[in-house]
């Protein structure tokens, strides 16, 4: 057969999964990448682009399914964006995010052999994520909408009947707040003419708090939500805060230029271990609370702190690793981009007392520069970078500083192994790398590295 080219049909057995949840599939060598394509899966495939050495497609007809599909939970599954895995059996979702780390670490990072321990699993694969942000829209009629986006469609938004990512609490707040909307006559936002008023329902709850905060978001607009957020307030016990913010902005995004609380406190506090920190509506908290706490203690059993250890958490955002460790070891200094984040990060440490916990604002890597001109002794350090990884140069000022324990925690493979064969090319070895599950049913997972430096 020849190369397939856009708009073929071609009939397919997919062999494996790629990061980014495609499948994969072989066609006389070349590669066909299959949207929403399993392993075991045999399909006729439309090509819908196709490249130098590759191709990808859309599953037309099922012929035989994989024996890993399942039936997914959620009714909404197929036109909503999220959990795309949701109709994979639960432990090849595992096997295949296991695997796309070792590939990485092969591949990319240049290990032979890496050091890669059984992935650990998600503590609830239903109902887990701390946040959700819920959107509003105009329908045809001009009717309410309430819900979540249609995959690859960000105009375009559904009426949400139920979702199984954050509680059951969370779907029966979407349900009152859209009712009495509709009542209250208060007009949906329109993404594309940006009329109307209401943005964004945003709602957060501490997992091991039992406590949950509810955030509208609007537009301008004289429109009084006091009333309403004293009601959301009273029919929900858990409720302990109602916000309202106004995004003015065209800007589609659930934050805004000001706030103002319409029914309790301020914010919620959410416990990891023994440590407490306070959300509130615009913090950055990791979504996956359960998930978080068995990462932070993975991280501990990795790092072995000791009590001399003067440690650096790099990327610190709201110090919450920083605090983490702060019984653990004699000083913890975090750095952070985002001076809000920083600001948070102080009153988290005073809310747990961390006196030994500095919280820095400022660039990553002019800070790495400056501590080794003054020679700063760092004998742990904590990298939890974003998707992107860390930047050259830090990573350059790292290797001279060498800190002789290195924790790196990291979202994306890819960019963790090009980074790690930087670390190993200047005098480090990689001891454990372990991949946790912190949001099933989607390709997204966490990897935790040690290292410690060679003498």
């Amino acid at each position: 057969m020849t190369k397939p080219k856009k708009g073929d049909l071609i009939r397919l057995t997919v062999d494996s999964l790629a990061f980014g949840g495609k499948g994969v599939s072989k066609v006389n060598g070349f590669v066909v990448f299959v949207e929403h394509g399993y392993p075991g899966d045999e399909i006729d495939a439309r090509i819908y682009k196709a490249r130098g050495n590759f191709a990808e497609s859309r599953v037309e007809t099922l012929i035989k399914p994989s024996p890993h599909r399942i039936a997914p939970a959620c009714k909404h599954f197929g036109p909503c964006g999220g959990c795309k895995w949701q109709n994979l059996d639960y432990s090849i979702q595992k096997k295949y995010k296991a695997d796309q780390l070792k590939d990485a670490l092969v591949h990319l990072g240049g290990i032979p052999e890496p050091p890669i321990e059984p992935i650990i699993s998600a503590h609830k694969i239903y109902y887990y994520r701390n946040k959700m942000e819920f959107s509003f829209h105009a329908g045809l009629d001009g009717e309410i909408l309430l819900g979540l986006h249609f995959a690859g469609r960000f105009k375009d938004v559904f009426q949400l009947q139920a979702c199984h990512l954050q509680s059951e609490l969370s779907n029966e707040i979407v349900e009152f707040v859209r009712d009495r909307a509709i009542e209250l006559g208060l007009p949906p936002y329109h993404i594309v003419t940006h009329e109307g008023f209401l943005r964004f329902l945003v709602i957060r709850e501490g997992k091991f708090t039992d406590q949950a905060l509810v955030n509208i978001v609007t537009g301008d607009g004289d429109y009084d939500l006091k009333g309403l957020g004293e009601e959301i307030g009273k029919k929900f016990e858990k409720v302990v805060s109602v916000s309202h913010t106004v995004n003015s902005a065209k800007a589609n995004i659930a934050k805004g230029d000001k706030e103002k609380i319409l029914y309790g406190a301020d914010h919620i506090s959410e416990k990891l271990g023994n440590k407490e920190f306070k959300i509130s509506a615009s913090s950055f908290f990791q979504t996956n609370s359960y998930q978080v706490q068995r990462l932070y203690d993975l991280a501990v059993e990795l790092a072995e702190p000791e009590k001399t250890d003067r440690m650096i958490d790099l990327y610190t955002g709201t110090g919450t690793i920083a605090i983490y460790f702060s019984d653990l070891v004699s000083e913890v200094i975090g750095v952070e981009t985002v001076t809000d984040s920083v600001m948070d990060a102080k009153i988290n440490a005073r809310i747990n007392s961390a006196s030994n916990a500095e919280f820095l604002a400022g660039d990553v890597e002019e800070y790495m520069k400056k501590a080794v001109e003054n020679d700063e002794k760092c004998d742990l350090l904590i990298l939890d970078p974003p998707r992107a990884g860390c930047h050259p140069k830090t990573l350059k000022h790292l290797a001279a500083m060498k800190p002789r324990k290195i924790v790196y925690i990291s979202c994306n493979p890819a960019t963790l192994a090009r980074d790690l064969k930087s670390l190993l090319e200047n005098g480090y070895e990689l001891n454990r790398a372990v991949p946790i599950d912190l949001f099933p049913h989607t390709f997204h997972m966490e990897a935790v590295c040690r290292l410690t430096y060679r003498e």
